[in-house]
């Protein structure tokens, strides 16, 4: 099955994507930089830690020895000292007065207690110590109170007679750290002899194995308040480890400094490249808006506001082809060069003011070509760019009606030919109601004139006034738009250069 998916995906395996995604933690910048940190404050403790394990377990080591010697020497004491000279019945005496008695040699216990005076005055600084210690004193011998240490030790020894040792370690940070070790010191036969017979003997039922007390080793270590080197050791350490934070924390701000400015050239290029995708764009809808514009059938041209007297900046080949004017002759010059005799001043004054207000503007006029000839212009302007009622550029499109303005005036031709006939038959129209009016009245002096030719009168008179109103509106109409549509007559100008 393991093989089987493997094959169908090549995903790794549950522990493999744990152990990638933690490794993919810890090397992160902002993880690696928290453990050198944390390592750096705590060299000095590992450095204290390990200075400290050290000195305990030398400590202990000496220790061992120093009560190793001491239970050697004893021993060797009792037993080829004292036993032999049991044995043998010498006039030696051995005791615990031996200084005051000729011929006198110490006892063991004597031995072990004097031989830790001299242990003790070996060193000055006293960092090592020995004692010969008991919970059964003669009773004439000076001795100090057994601490809870000793006394624990003994009670040890005595519950568990296979106990050789019995140690204890005082660590001290700032203090002087020590070790001491205590070995039981067992009842010999000798050793029993004496004890049970001797007149200053605290117990006198001793047997062979007993736990007469205890030999204790002192091994205290280096006073660290003491050593000035180590003390400057650790100031140098904790110096350290502090220039290492803030070295680490100078690093991590140069470090979010310069992700800051990544980020920020990292949005600028996304910026230039979408600035840069937008220009293209606009470029290429600006190439195809001038396709467009230069392609188109009515003119197109471009005033920038911007300049003195708003001069055309671009001008397309319909613009040239409606007003005869080539690029060269249009471009850099305000396009007031189009006007003429003809032109409606107040149609001027209109384009101006939307000109002013920065609107649009829309109408028709006469214009006039290079070649001096007159033509109708629906002219049609458009602000671009800038801001409310100032624009930058205005965009004006031309197309040449005159055509259309040719078939008006042909038709206002037509219907001047039929305002004569419409005036004549407005005439016979009147004649024929007077004639109309001047019958009814002969007849009805008469009396000739039934009810029903009356109403015949009437009916005939509604109609010939209906037809003559509509006469005088057709002759109204005629002359209205012959107002309207008849062009001032006038000379066309000869051909001149573009008026600035």
């Amino acid at each position: 099955m393991a093989a089987a998916g493997s094959a169908r995906g090549g995903q790794p395996s549950g522990p493999d994507r744990l152990l990638r995604g933690l490794w993919r933690r810890v090397t992160q910048p902002a993880a690696v930089l928290g453990l050198l940190i944390v390592s750096l404050l705590a060299l000095p403790f590992a450095m204290a830690s390990t200075l400290s394990g050290a000195m305990a377990a030398q400590m202990e080591v000496q220790a061992d020895e120093i009560s190793t010697l001491a239970s050697s020497i004893r021993s060797y004491y009792a037993d080829n000292i004292v036993s032999r000279l049991q044995a043998s019945g010498g006039e030696a005496v051995f005791s615990e007065n031996y200084r005051q008695i000729h011929g006198g040699i110490p006892i063991p216990a004597t031995l072990a207690i004097e031989l830790g005076d001299l242990f003790d005055s070996a060193n000055a600084d006293r960092r090592i110590s020995y004692g010969f210690i008991s919970d059964f004193p003669f009773a004439k011998r000076v001795s100090q109170p057994l601490d809870g240490f000793e006394m624990e030790a003994i009670q040890a020894f005595r519950t568990n007679p296979s106990l050789d040792r019995y140690a204890r370690l005082k660590q001290s940070w700032l203090g002087q750290p020590s070790f001491r070790v205590a070995t039981p010191v067992l009842m010999r036969q000798a050793c029993v002899s004496c004890h049970n017979t001797h007149p200053d003997s605290p117990k006198r039922d001793w047997k062979v194995g007993d736990v007469r007390g205890i030999q204790e080793v002192t091994v205290r270590g280096l006073d660290i308040k003491g050593l000035g080197r180590f003390g400057y050791l650790m100031a140098y350490m904790g110096l350290v480890g502090l220039v290492s934070v803030g070295a680490a924390a100078a690093f991590q701000r140069q470090a979010g400094a310069l992700e800051r400015i990544n980020s920020r050239l990292q949005d600028s290029n996304d910026r230039e490249s979408e600035m840069g995708d937008q220009l293209r764009s606009q470029v290429e809808e600006l190439r195809l808006l001038s396709a467009v514009a230069e392609h188109a059938t009515f003119g197109v041209s471009i005033a920038d506001m911007r300049q003195s007297d708003y001069p055309l900046i671009y001008v397309n080949e319909a613009f040239s082809r409606i007003t005869g004017y080539p690029r060269e002759k249009a471009a850099g010059f305000n396009c007031r060069f189009l006007r003429g005799p003809d032109t409606d001043p107040e149609m001027v004054e209109a384009i101006a003011a939307a000109i002013r207000e920065g609107r649009p503007f829309h109408g028709e006029l006469v214009n006039y070509r290079m070649d001096g000839t007159r033509f109708w212009n629906r002219l049609t302007l458009y602000p671009v760019g800038g801001t409310t009622g100032r624009p930058d550029f205005y965009v004006g499109n031309q197309m040449d009606v005159t055509a259309l303005h040719s078939a008006q005036q042909h038709d206002l031709d037509q219907l001047i030919q039929l305002s004569e006939p419409t005036a004549a038959a407005l005439s016979s129209l009147e004649e024929l109601l007077a004639h109309h009016a001047a019958l009814q009245a002969s007849l009805q002096n008469r009396e000739l004139l039934s009810d029903t030719m009356a109403s015949f009168f009437a009916t005939e008179r509604r109609s010939l006034e209906e037809l003559q109103a509509q006469l005088e509106a057709n002759r109204g109409a005629i002359q209205q738009l012959r107002s309207e549509l008849r062009p001032r007559e006038s000379a066309p100008p000869s051909p001149e250069e573009p008026r600035p």
